[in-house]
Order: C-alpha cells, then sequence, then structure tokens
C-alpha cells in the first residue's frame, strides 16, 4: 500500500487552484484599448484564380475567411449570415504591362450632390492622366455569424458584392434599409441565407454569390449588431482588403453601364 507524501495535498490543491485562476479575466488588468487596431476579415467565395484555390487550399465556390482561409460555408452549403450595415465603394481599375484591367485603389462613394466630394455620377470608363481607367462599383456589407453570436465569440465579416454581383447587393440594400424600415424593423431586422451560383462563358467559370431572405433576427441578434455597429462608426475597424489585388474586370456585367457611359451601379 502506498504512502502519501506529507504535504502533497497542499501541492495539488496549489496547483489546482492555479489553474482555475488563469481563467478570471480581472487577473488580466484591465481590457486592452482597441484603437484602430480591429481588422474585419471578408467572406470571399472561391474563384479559378483565387490564392485559396491556387494553393490547392480551397475548391472553387467554397466561402473562405480572407485572414485564416477556415472554410465558412459553399455554394453547395448555404450559410446564414445578419447582414446589419453597408459601405459603397468606387473600385478604380487600371491596365498592367499586359494591358490586364486591375486594381488600383478604391474611394469611397460619396452620394450627396452637395457634398463638395460628390462622385456619384463619375464615368465607368475613364481617362485618368492619360490612363485607360475603368471603375467598378462594390458593396461592403458587415455580417455576423449567428452561431457566433449565440456562443458569445461574434466578430464582423465584410460580405462584398460587385460586378457581376452588383445586382445582388442592391437586392441586399434594398431590403436592409427600404423594405425593413417600411416594416417597422432596422437594418438587420432579417438573417439571409448566402449561397452562389457557378455561370461560365468562353473565358473561363466563376462564382456569383446570392442570397435568400432567412427569419427574423431575434432580439440578441440585433442587440449584438448595433453594438458593433456603434464600434465601426467610431472608426475602430479595419477591412481586410488583400484580396483586391486579386481583382480584374473579367466578367464585369456591364447591362447597368447607361449610353453616356456612367455606371448606375
Amino acid at each position: 500500500m502506498s504512502k502519501s507524501i506529507p504535504g502533497s495535498e497542499v501541492v495539488v490543491k496549489q496547483e489546482n487552484a492555479v489553474s482555475t485562476d488563469v481563467q478570471a479575466l480581472a487577473d488580466w488588468g484591465a481590457p486592452m484599448p482597441l484603437g484602430q487596431d480591429i481588422v474585419i476579415s471578408k467572406v470571399l467565395p472561391m474563384q479559378a484564380m483565387s490564392k485559396f484555390v491556387l494553393d490547392g487550399k480551397a475548391q472553387i465556390g467554397d466561402f473562405r475567411d480572407s485572414l485564416t482561409g477556415a472554410k465558412l460555408g459553399s455554394i453547395a452549403e448555404p450559410m446564414p449570415l445578419l447582414p446589419f450595415h453597408v459601405e459603397k465603394f468606387w473600385d478604380v481599375m487600371q491596365p498592367n504591362e499586359k494591358g490586364d484591367f486591375k486594381w488600383i485603389r478604391s474611394e469611397p462613394l460619396v452620394e450627396n450632390p452637395v457634398d463638395p466630394k460628390y462622385n456619384d455620377n463619375l464615368p465607368w470608363m475613364d481617362k485618368l492622366d492619360g490612363i485607360e481607367t475603368k471603375r467598378i462599383r462594390r458593396m461592403n456589407f458587415y455580417v455576423l455569424r449567428p452561431s457566433e453570436i449565440a456562443d458569445g465569440s461574434a466578430i464582423p465579416f465584410i460580405l462584398s458584392f460587385k460586378s457581376t454581383s452588383f445586382k445582388e447587393g442592391k437586392k441586399l440594400f434594398t431590403q436592409m434599409y427600404l423594405r425593413n424600415r417600411k416594416v417597422g424593423l432596422p437594418p438587420p431586422g432579417y438573417l439571409i441565407i448566402l449561397g452562389g451560383r457557378k455561370e461560365k462563358n468562353d473565358d473561363g467559370q466563376w462564382i456569383v454569390p446570392e442570397f435568400e431572405l432567412g427569419p427574423k433576427a431575434e432580439p440578441a441578434q440585433i442587440k449584438e449588431a448595433l453594438n458593433w455597429f456603434k464600434l465601426i462608426q467610431k472608426g475602430s475597424v479595419k477591412v481586410d482588403d488583400s484580396d483586391l489585388g486579386e481583382v480584374s474586370v473579367d466578367n464585369v456585367d456591364l447591362s447597368d453601364v447607361s449610353a453616356d457611359g456612367v455606371g448606375h451601379f
């Protein structure tokens, strides 16, 4: 029969106490000021030339976290999201040495005609400093995952609609800021179910994100969205735009470009 070593019970209790204490957040001091150091990932639809696909880490049609590469869903496995805010941009494209139009910069879209920075009427096709230039409208929707709201880990993602998917973005904008308001609901009044479809032409195939309207948002979900909306309004978050370097104007839908060359996207 083994004998216990005198004092060993105390050691075990002390070790157990330490392992429990590390879970006490108060012991780690006051919360770190967030400042402007929060980076928001994008929900990226995987295309044939997406980096994660070329690296063999994803399949065409997946939805991936732009920062971690984690799979969030796919066009075959639609995912629920709660959209609660939108920002609009012009993506400015110019030709590279091969003549392919690539992303150069993004400019916030200013829609108020009395604002000195008003740029809502810029032409889709233009020349800047003698260089052929194309502009693409983009909507960035801030979204939350319901599962992360439920477990307390929610951090927003950005869901972008541009080019061939821009009409879908206009549908979501209308739902959030017109239809919801008409029935007394805030922008995050409904969840959406994000899926998509494959399209192709002679140049290849690509993924077009699509959504269906989901169930009404629960009060706790709307509350979480409001908390994040207030933080975003303070300018405390930045968006991971690393994917924009992959953007070209291939497969751009020109059906919303008027005869004067103005893109009503």
